[in-house]
This record gives structure tokens, C-alpha cells and sequence, in this order.
């Protein structure tokens, strides 16, 4: 087996692990040994990655939101006539509110991954056929995200 066709294996391997699959039914899927799964998990970092889908969006979008409120505060309890940011300030003011626009028009890898879990569990109580169907596209659907996103940061 080639290292590219290695390395696409362990990718897929690790979008199924962060939907909530088992490293022995990952490697049933894949038809890779389990020893495998476990060794690519453990030298990933899997379990530390899943759990930091957990910190959500809503948390992170909390949080730059704070800091864009503190630094208006602090730019209003001025002088008065000096109430406008200053050069450095007025740049970290945009980067902010350029965090916050992108946190909430965009969307990543972890994200879809969940909804894609959330998504093909409720399929599987109404047709489980569908949702080995919708999991397979799924699946293209993610590796083609993460091979634009290797792109976009290569370019």
C-alpha cells in the first residue's frame, strides 16, 4: 500500500473516530487492524482532539465577544475628545470583529463531522440502508473539505 493511500486511510480513519465510531468498528470499515486504528489514535492525539469539538463555537464566539466589549469600554472611559481608538487598537478591534464574522459564517471540519454523526444516528433509527448511504457521502464530503483545506493553507 502506498503512503498516499496510508495517509488517506488514516484521515478517514480519524473524521470516523470524531463521529463517534469505535476504533474496532473503524477498522472493520476500513479493513485495517485494530492495532492500527490504536496506534494512528494514540500518535494523533484522537481522544484530545474529540473532546476540543466540545468546546463550541457559541463558547469561542462568547469569548471574542467579551473581548470586543472590554475594549470599547475601555476606549469610552476616555477623556472625552479622546474617545476614538487609537491606531492599534482600531486593528485589533477589526481582527476581532473579523473572528467573530468568521466564526459565524463559516463553518470546519469538527462541525461538520458532529453534524454528520448527529445526522446519520437519527437516520439510522428511521433507515439504517440510508444511513450507511448518507455516511458514505459523508465521508467524500469531509475528505473533499479537508483536501481544500490543505490546499487553501498550502497556497
Amino acid at each position: 500500500m502506498g503512503q498516499k493511500q496510508k495517509t488517506h486511510e488514516r484521515e478517514v480513519a480519524k473524521i470516523l473516530f470524531m463521529q463517534g465510531f469505535k476504533q474496532t468498528e473503524i477498522a472493520d470499515k476500513l479493513g485495517v487492524s485494530k492495532n492500527s486504528i490504536n496506534k494512528w489514535a494514540n500518535d494523533g492525539h484522537w481522544e484530545v482532539i474529540q473532546k476540543n469539538l466540545i468546546v463550541s463555537k457559541s463558547e469561542r464566539l462568547s469569548e471574542l465577544y467579551e473581548e470586543l466589549a472590554e475594549l470599547n469600554a475601555s476606549i469610552k472611559s476616555r477623556e472625552v475628545g479622546m474617545r476614538f481608538p487609537l491606531p492599534r487598537e482600531a486593528d485589533t478591534r477589526r481582527k476581532i470583529i473579523k473572528d467573530i464574522s468568521d466564526l459565524e459564517t463559516k463553518y470546519n471540519i469538527g462541525q461538520i463531522t458532529i453534524i454528520a454523526r448527529d445526522f446519520t444516528n437519527f437516520c439510522k433509527e428511521v433507515d439504517f440502508e440510508f444511513a450507511k448511504r448518507a455516511l458514505d457521502f459523508f465521508d467524500l464530503f469531509i475528505n473533499d473539505q479537508i483536501q481544500k483545506q490543505k490546499w487553501q493553507k498550502e497556497a
